[in-house]
């Protein structure tokens, strides 16, 4: 059993006050990452083509009114800034794994994740009984306990919680189905 990240020890121990663990771990930080790389590839050509313009619009002779043609390259900037938090996602996300901690105790499953903010989740044994394990091709994966639909501009995407990028999961799956098995003959 890993022991949790020092930045959320103390919320870790005040939340598992009297609970038995029987599986706890912290995600590896690139696996974690994996899901971001989509994003990032879609962010080469379009902070490129931002880049390109800003710098276009920025080297354009003056003519006239001045505050009209500094306001381009102001708005170029904007679309620079989006595709470069968009081309920098992995790298995001795999340092915020340094501060993710899964528990499995004899009660329920726990997500911990702090990025800016601490947020727990718990899930309950009737919540992890059907969750789906998705395999990396070696030990690791990930244990998938609900997919949610969240709206996302005009559309809708689809959000996997669970325990993302475990460097193996043979542990987890083995504590949740203990877990599932006390929630059926409790």
């Amino acid at each position: 059993m890993q022991s949790a990240p020092v930045s959320i020890a103390d919320a870790v121990s005040r939340e598992l006050m009297g609970e038995r663990v029987l599986w706890a771990a912290s995600p590896d930080r690139w696996a974690y990452a994996s899901k971001y790389w989509k994003t990032a590839l879609f962010g080469i050509p379009f902070a490129a083509f931002a880049i390109l313009w800003t710098f276009t619009v920025s080297s354009i002779p003056v003519k006239g009114d001045r505050e009209f043609t500094t306001l381009f390259p102001l708005w170029g900037l904007m679309f620079v800034a989006f595709g470069l938090s968009m081309l920098l996602s992995p790298f995001w996300a795999a340092w915020t794994a340094s501060d993710v901690y899964y528990v499995v105790t004899e009660r329920r499953a726990i997500i911990f994740e702090k990025a800016l903010k601490l947020k727990i989740q718990s899930f309950t044994p009737s919540a992890v009984a059907g969750y789906t394990r998705i395999s990396s091709g070696g030990p690791g994966g990930n244990i998938i306990f609900q997919r949610v639909s969240v709206r996302s501009g005009r559309g809708t995407r689809v959000k996997e919680i669970g325990f993302i990028g475990l460097p193996e999961y043979a542990g987890a799956e083995q504590a949740l189905n203990q877990l599932a098995s006390r929630g059926t003959s409790a």
